[in-house]
């Protein structure tokens, strides 16, 4: 029994880490796209990553967002929502969609150059704490238009979709 157990903590890790991937690679492809510097992504690439691989494991992450622009009033807002199948066999494959991400990156208008992004996450229930994240209000999406682009990635136990929000000024 003890085996099975490992075995479902160790998929959950790696399907952890698979959207990770697929929601760090998502956000750097937008910020390419919309000509943005990526360096405050880079500079909080590692504390980003521990925050989102921890929560998704546990399953207590609702989503992750990439918020362009003052929070009162954002250029765009990128959610990816997470989306938790805590049962199952575990032998499902791990899939990233690249070209959905592509497709939906040529439907974005642009946001102004050096517009300020942040990375902020939501939560279903409890959750661990970890170092480096801080407590805040996400962005309002109030008066947005919001565009279901689809399924970004999945594995065993989670799956990872975005959405994207602009005011269409």
């Amino acid at each position: 029994m003890s085996v099975a157990t490992g075995t479902r903590v160790e998929t959950r890790v790696r399907t952890a880490v698979h959207l990770t991937d697929v929601v760090m690679g998502t956000f750097e492809h937008i910020l390419a796209h919309l000509g943005l510097g990526a360096s405050y992504l880079s500079h909080h690439w590692k504390t980003i990553e521990l925050g989102l691989v921890t929560w998704i494991a546990e399953g207590s992450l609702a989503d992750a967002r990439l918020e362009c622009g003052d929070p009162d009033d954002p250029e765009a807002v990128f959610e990816v929502p997470l989306s938790y199948q805590l049962n199952g066999d575990g032998d499902i494959g791990f899939v990233t969609s690249q070209a959905r991400i592509t497709r939906a990156l040529a439907k974005l208008e642009a946001v102004p150059r050096g517009t300020a992004y942040r990375v902020v996450v939501t939560f279903d229930g409890q959750h661990t704490t970890v170092t480096g994240w801080t407590s805040t209000t996400a962005a309002t999406t109030a008066g947005m238009s919001s565009y279901a682009v689809g399924g970004l990635g999945s594995g065993p136990d989670a799956a990872a979709s975005l959405r994207y929000y602009s005011r269409g000024r």
